[in-house]
């Protein structure tokens, strides 16, 4: 957002455009990218994607004073062959993401002042339900993406003593550690055991997801990416 900051400071930033995506991927859909046709009725390039010209409607997406999360209001032209047809295929499209970000034309690409780091947002909604579908357009009600039922937040339990990050695990089969699911960043060489002993092991290479194993293999003094919360509070 800072490179569009000298744009929006001009008297006559020019003409603005909004760009969507729609994410069906949850329903077995792909990725759908639309501009609105009102204004550019010409397929936009921006950041690489192409954004096709559609008659869309939206209602709601800004944050009032009042605190409430907005519920926007998204309308698409049933004249859209490819709305309709995942409409068809995929139902109400319920739980889809739906995102929007704005930005000017002079930063499309092949402009003078292309910039695909230009813009506002991103807007990221969820369709929480269709509430009409006629001749004429198609409509659904959008929720944030952190107002769903039954959501939490923050998603991860605060736990304060314990990394609750899964760590590397070895393969014997290979001879060697599988990162692809782990998300401590921890790739060196030195080993230790479940109770932070030294091993020379690879299997028995387990972190004991405290601080102090955090130490080891980071060092002490240098920054932890530890997965716990240490700065929380004890209920008391």
């Amino acid at each position: 957002m800072a490179s569009i900051t000298p744009t929006l400071q001009n008297l006559t930033p020019g003409a603005k455009i909004s760009l969507y995506r729609i994410d069906t991927r949850k329903v077995g859909g792909g990725e759908y990218f639309f501009c609105q046709a009102s204004q550019s009725d010409q397929a936009v390039k921006f950041g690489g994607v192409v954004y096709s010209p559609v008659d869309i409607e939206v209602e709601g997406f800004e944050v009032t004073a009042g605190g409430s999360l907005p519920t926007p209001t998204l309308r698409i032209a049933n004249s859209d062959l490819t709305v309709q047809a995942l409409v068809n295929t995929f139902g109400d499209l319920l739980g889809c993401e739906v995102q929007r970000v704005r930005t000017f034309h002079h930063h499309l690409d092949g402009q003078m002042a292309a910039d695909p780091t230009a813009y506002l947002g991103p807007d990221t909604f969820e369709i929480e339900r269709k509430t009409d579908e006629n001749y004429a357009y198609i409509e659904w009600e959008l929720s944030a993406a952190i107002d769903q039922d039954d959501a939490l937040l923050p998603k991860r339990t605060v736990i304060r003593d314990t990394c609750l990050f899964r760590y590397r695990n070895f393969n014997p089969n290979t001879g060697r550690f599988d990162y692809s699911k782990c998300l401590c960043p921890y790739a060196g060489g030195a080993m230790f055991d479940r109770n932070d002993n030294p091993t020379s092991d690879p299997t028995k290479d387990e972190c004991s997801r405290r601080v102090g194993g955090c130490k080891l293999r980071f060092g002490a003094n240098n920054p932890l990416p530890f997965g716990g919360f240490t700065g929380a509070s004890r209920v008391r």
